[in-house]
């Protein structure tokens, strides 16, 4: 019994002089923490801690802004104010060497043409813009402006609107098309997890979020349909796209259709 007894006190003595032991209960974590090596980085991208930050720090705007109570004007005025400091997320072909300069997130293009077996590969970039003339793009990244010269390392969209002969060039970002023309400025219609915006696009390559009205859009979206090219070809990097095709865009100025070429990597 007595041993028992020794045993006891020696062992509550020890729990006395022993430090406690605490442990930080880190926060829950989401399922984008699991995707990739660096938060805010979608899975399968190749994508750094900046970008990572970067696409925070966007989707937790569009989260703001979706938010039920806030009105169409609010949210656009925060569109083009996060626009003018930080830039839009937007996508473009580059290839792997663009990760030497202000390294865009990174994706393989799903276009066979793209991943020849020889050969430098075109890959599908995403990068924060401010705006794109034909000859630079204007990339913000680690709180730096960086004009990036357009070509092999950040190709967009060449776009042609045709207008009574004369044609008229715009980049814009891959996939994107116009919804109608004012101006002489084109209007995309672009989306960010269910959230619309219209974004206006310059020939001279100058962007603006825009006030534009909704309850317009079924009659825009009417006049567009897809019809044949004009027959002199415009000679776009076949490197990047190998498919063109044409579609009508309303004029609010003129009040009619006039028609646009758009290009595309390849029919996916």
């Amino acid at each position: 019994m007595r041993l028992s007894y020794l045993l006891l006190l020696l062992s509550l003595k020890a729990l006395g002089q022993a430090s406690p032991k605490i442990e930080v209960i880190p926060p829950p974590k989401t399922l984008e923490d699991y995707d990739h090596q660096f938060k805010g980085c979608p899975e399968n991208s190749e994508c750094d801690q900046v970008m990572g930050h970067q696409l925070s720090r966007w989707n937790e705007l569009i989260k703001k802004l979706k938010s039920p109570g806030m009105e169409e004007k609010e949210k656009v005025q925060f569109l083009e104010l996060f626009r003018g400091k930080y830039g839009l997320p937007v996508e473009f072909y580059t290839i792997q060497k663009s990760q030497q300069g202000f390294k865009p997130l990174l994706f393989n293009s799903p276009c066979k043409e793209h991943n020849q077996k020889t050969g430098e590969k075109i890959l599908r970039g995403t990068a924060f813009l401010k705006g794109l003339t034909r000859e630079k793009a204007f990339v913000w990244r680690d709180q730096t402006q960086i004009e990036v010269p357009v070509g092999e390392l950040l190709t967009a969209q060449p776009l042609i609107v045709y207008r009574d002969g004369v044609e008229t060039r715009y980049d814009i970002p891959l996939g994107d098309q116009p919804l109608f023309i004012r101006k002489g400025d084109l209007y995309l219609l672009r989306e960010a997890d269910d959230l619309f915006y219209f974004l206006k696009v310059s020939a001279l390559g100058a962007w603006k979020v825009e006030l534009v009205d909704m309850e317009r859009l079924s009659e825009w979206e009417l006049k567009r349909t897809e019809v044949s090219c004009p027959k002199k070809e415009f000679l776009a990097p076949q490197k990047q796209f190998s498919v063109s095709f044409c579609k009508t865009v309303w004029d609010e100025d003129q009040k009619r259709v006039l028609t646009f070429r758009m290009h595309q990597g390849c029919v996916i």
